[in-house]
């Protein structure tokens, strides 16, 4: 029980930080927001009340059930099973897009260059930040880091259900 309550009140901290940070940079009306690795839509609920438009984009169809079930009959909500290596369709570029715990292991970051959009919020556990996000960031140029910013603080008590998130927030290189 004490585990359960130590990981939705860190969940809650991190999504709510996430938000917050989010809107530091894009205020609601400053372009759709495209949310890869949607989830059941927690982050997804709290930007749609603070007056975006998001295309969640969620390639498990479980949980792209949930999030639907959960957030049906928004206005400002889009929908797809989009992932990483197929990003949403879509004829114009999005405000921003959030990969906010999505990137894992095997996953080819080459894919961001892809991505249809000038500013790209990125948050992860601290290691995978350094061990996997940071290196490629150094040996590439085609994003430049804006912003670096801790979202939650790790449980000592609880490491593998709360490691901590940070967050990264690039923007495309070769723009103001």
């Amino acid at each position: 029980m004490a585990e359960t309550l130590v990981a939705s009140e860190y969940e809650a901290e991190r999504l709510d930080a996430t938000a917050a940070w989010v809107a530091r940079h894009r205020p609601p009306g400053s372009g759709a927001l495209a949310e890869l690795g949607a989830g059941e839509g927690a982050l997804t609920g709290r930007l749609l009340r603070a007056g975006y438009t998001v295309h969640a984009a969620e390639p498990d169809p479980a949980l792209r059930a949930r999030l639907w079930d959960r957030l049906r009959g928004r206005t400002r909500l889009r929908l797809s099973g989009a992932d990483l290596a197929a990003p949403p369709p879509v004829r114009r570029r999005f405000g921003a897009v959030l990969l906010i715990d999505t990137l894992h292991a095997g996953q080819d970051l080459e894919l961001l260059h892809a991505l249809p959009t000038d500013l790209l919020f990125v948050a992860l556990a601290p290691s995978a930040l350094d061990g996997r996000l940071r290196p490629w960031l150094s040996a590439q140029q085609g994003w430049l880091l804006v912003e670096e910013i801790d979202l939650a603080a790790p449980h000592p008590a609880q490491q593998t259900l709360a490691p901590g998130s940070r967050g990264v927030l690039l923007r495309r290189a070769g723009l103001p």
